[in-house]
């Protein structure tokens, strides 16, 4: 990187106190991923371990040792994501000197992750104040996708937020093929380049693997006007072990998720964090 666009960066890098918010906010996404995909593996040759969602990782989390403080912790983290995530969506740092439909795009982006770590935020304070039903996530999807199918129009709703899911995964996995064109971090000057990148292809092939599945079982939910074929997180991994190799199948998309939890540690210590 040249002497100018370091400048360059450095004057438009953000307050320090949003620094810190940011960071550790993407050290707490990353302990989600961590988490399902440690859960994961240790499931996928134990059939008596069920992969979890972020629910079920939480309640694990709980039952560790202080795991109410390490879950309180992760909660502060999640919500100091949802605080930065506001911030990036009002004041569009990211997006300066971008075009008018790519500042919407991005403005919605944060809003939808705000509004995504910020379900994350009460899950963790639902464990917090002792409902540590991990199945439950699965049974409210169903439940809103049943609600959502008998609107006029609602088989049509599921399968759009289906395809939409669908979407964002074939985003993942065009983001597996090209991480080097991860612009919000700056490796330039670090030596860990290449296994931050290995990381990310892993990361986001596993994340493409597993939210196309998601979105599948969305799209034939509306199709058959059954919303039991919804399923989340959990279900997705439970389905794959099912599958003929699934032990292995569910083992290496759990090695994703733990690579891309891992790449989240790498994000936080090499963002760009710009000022609005």
């Amino acid at each position: 990187m040249t002497n100018r666009a370091t400048t360059h960066r450095a004057h438009h890098r953000a307050a320090p106190w949003l620094r810190w918010l940011a960071r550790g906010g993407i050290v707490a996404a990353g302990m989600i991923y961590l988490l399902i995909g440690g859960l994961a593996l240790a499931g996928a040759f134990n059939p008596a371990q069920h992969p979890s969602g972020s629910r079920g990782a939480m309640s694990h989390l709980a039952r560790a040792p202080l795991g109410d403080v390490l879950l309180a912790l992760l909660a502060l983290g999640l919500a100091a994501y949802v605080l930065w995530q506001l911030i990036q969506a009002m004041g569009d740092a990211e997006s300066h000197g971008q075009g008018k439909l790519k500042q919407l795009a991005l403005r919605i982006q944060h809003l939808w992750d705000a509004a995504v770590h910020c379900l994350l935020v009460g899950m963790a304070a639902w464990q917090l104040l002792g409902y540590s039903r991990s199945d439950a996530q699965g049974h409210t999807q169903q439940h809103l996708t049943a609600t959502a199918m008998r609107l006029p129009g609602g088989r049509w709703l599921v399968a759009g937020i289906g395809g939409g899911i669908v979407a964002f995964a074939l985003a993942e996995w065009i983001m597996a093929c090209r991480p080097e064109h991860d612009t919000q971090m700056d490796l330039s000057h670090t030596p860990w380049r290449r296994p931050i990148l290995a990381l990310l292809v892993l990361g986001h092939a596993a994340r493409g693997a597993l939210f196309g599945l998601i979105g599948a079982f969305l799209i034939r939910a509306a199709w058959h006007h059954d919303a039991l074929d919804v399923t989340g997180i959990a279900g997705a991994l439970q389905s794959m072990r099912q599958q003929p190799w699934g032990a292995w199948l569910l083992g290496s998309v759990a090695v994703g998720l733990i690579a891309f939890g891992l790449a989240q540690f790498a994000k936080a210590r090499y963002r760009v964090i710009r000022k609005n």
